[in-house]
């Protein structure tokens, strides 16, 4: 596995925390020259200390001119030799019905994150595979999740909806980078212990959390896939979880307060 990256130019976007900070300093440590893509520079700044090699650029991914302005700043240095994307959002509204109307998914969450989970995705790889491809070579890491490989009822129906499109995008598009000289990867992880989580309706326990991956476990993993040489899918499930998602009849101590179980439909008997 390659171990120095002295010389290599990755970007790491969603780099303000979370999966995506940790992994930016592994690659900072490992000596790349690492672009942090974050909506605002302000939340860029905390990874940015970690490291001089760490470099924050301000870029919202669903907005293909801030991604294109984004990428020229880093052309500018080099052609990136590695993507990594872990940009991605949930929110506390995720049902299709709910006796709840506040957590029934609306027309602005349904749309925000389609914008960011799948079209962030398109944005990004549209950018960087041009000037791969260009050069002949690059690597394209992408997050997913188990939402998007089967059941989760903790996700909701945006995300999971979200992370199915993303799963199938990769499935078709890797060939066709592949043709260029572009390995595309998928690290599909399951319960993990990222910002994410606090967008649930109800907030995990302290103990649960502890058992989920966590954001260090997650960018060892991507720091792997990056240097494999091959098209290298990852799911990576903690200990307790199931393959294919989170169905809400295993036996788990947390499970009863997410309110997650059969409710009856408003105006049904």
């Amino acid at each position: 596995m390659k171990s120095d990256w002295t010389g290599k130019i990755v970007i790491v976007t969603g780099g303000a925390g979370g999966m995506g900070q940790a992994a930016a300093r592994l690659f900072a440590d490992a000596g790349a020259s690492t672009f942090i893509f974050g909506r605002t520079i302000e939340s860029l700044r905390e990874t940015a200390k970690f490291s001089p090699r760490i470099i924050p650029v301000c870029c919202d991914v669903s907005d293909s001119a801030s991604v294109e302005s984004a990428l020229n700043q880093v052309l500018l240095t080099g052609t990136p030799d590695v993507l990594v994307h872990t940009a991605g959002i949930n929110t506390p509204d995720r049902f299709m019905a709910h006796p709840d109307p506040a957590r029934i998914a609306s027309e602005a969450t349904w749309q925000q994150v389609m914008d960011i989970n799948v079209l962030g995705v398109v944005n990004m790889i549209r950018a960087v595979s041009g000037p791969m491809a260009a050069r002949g070579h690059g690597k394209i890491v992408v997050v997913t999740s188990t939402a998007g490989h089967g059941f989760d009822s903790y996700a909701g129906v945006p995300y999971t909806a979200s992370k199915w499109a993303v799963h199938g995008l990769l499935f078709t598009a890797r060939v066709q980078l592949n043709a260029h000289g572009i390995i595309l990867s998928e690290y599909a992880p399951g319960e993990a212990n990222t910002p994410i989580v606090d967008k649930r309706p109800v907030l995990p326990t302290p103990e649960h959390r502890r058992t989920m991956i966590q954001c260090e476990e997650c960018a060892e993993t991507l720091f792997f896939i990056a240097s494999q040489n091959h098209s290298t899918s990852v799911i990576q499930l903690p200990a307790y979880q199931p393959f294919g998602g989170m169905p809400p009849q295993i036996t788990s101590p947390w499970l009863a307060g997410l309110n997650i179980g059969a409710v009856p439909l408003a105006g049904r008997a």
